[in-house]
């Protein structure tokens, strides 16, 4: 059915807050989806303010055969001829040096030891790898664990990078909502989804909830059951139309979108119309 008009977004591969991973041969593959939500950001003297987003990362197993390795492809934001240069990455719940040391930001150091990097200079517009061995602080991921980082440059601190692993099975990478010919209401959602996993994956089912700020909202799921997706990284569109349950988007509004797949851990992002 031909959509009358839609709102189409696809999110810019930023800083790590919904995060997308993918496993290949024993390296996990991650791709930000939402730019900036829970970054705490300092850069003094930065107008307009220059930042760093994680465009993607990989987490890899080591000689010893567990994973440790951790390389973040990092996106210089800023005006054209600007750069940052990264010095020093914390993980905000690796070991403490002393048992209850108390930090805050900025101040990482009195109670984290920091995973020192050299020669890593990120110019503006362009994507750079970083690279550390977790295993020198004897920090290897976990399933189900999610791994907070903080980024210290030379002209600031940067928090809030967030590294999930293991992957999802499916995630968005784009999506359309539309109202159909001879509806008044925006019911119609088509996503892009990508295969994160080594094996076909099948969507399951998709959950909707309106997030909106002083909103106490209902969530709706919706059975899918389709479609399969074959090869690694391959993507496919998904329709659901929401009219038969009574949801409808509103424009204005934020929803959360949940991702359930037939492999791998459930995906979340928002939605905005």
């Amino acid at each position: 059915m031909k959509l009358k008009w839609f709102h189409s977004h696809r999110p810019l591969a930023t800083l790590l807050i919904f995060v997308i991973v993918t496993s290949i041969f024993g390296v996990y593959v991650a791709f930000g989806t939402d730019w900036l939500r829970g970054q705490l950001l300092v850069c003094p003297g930065c107008n307009p303010p220059e930042m760093l987003q994680v465009d993607h990362y990989t987490v890899q197993n080591n000689t010893s055969n567990k994973p440790t390795m951790l390389t973040m492809w990092l996106f210089g934001h800023g005006p054209a001829g600007k750069s940052l240069q990264v010095q020093e990455l914390y993980l905000e719940n690796g070991p403490m040096k002393y048992p209850g040391c108390q930090w805050i930001p900025y101040n990482e150091s009195s109670c984290l030891t920091p995973f020192t990097v050299q020669g890593v200079n990120v110019p503006s517009q362009s994507i750079v790898p970083v690279s550390i061995d977790t295993s020198s602080q004897g920090i290897y991921f976990t399933t189900g664990q999610d791994y907070r980082f903080d980024i210290v440059t030379d002209k600031g601190w940067f928090g809030g990078l967030i590294v999930t692993y293991p992957p999802p099975g499916l995630v968005m990478t784009g999506y359309t909502i539309g109202v159909d010919n001879g509806q008044s209401k925006a019911t119609r959602l088509t996503l892009t989804l990508a295969n994160m996993a080594t094996t076909p994956v099948t969507l399951v089912s998709l959950t909707l909830k309106d997030v909106t700020p002083y909103l106490n909202s209902t969530s709706y799921s919706f059975p899918m059951n389709n479609p399969t997706i074959n090869q690694p990284l391959a993507a496919t569109q998904a329709t659901l139309d929401t009219l038969s349950s009574g949801f409808y988007f509103e424009h204005q509004h934020t929803y959360s979108l949940t991702i359930i797949s037939s492999k791998g851990l459930n995906s979340t992002t928002a939605l905005n119309y």
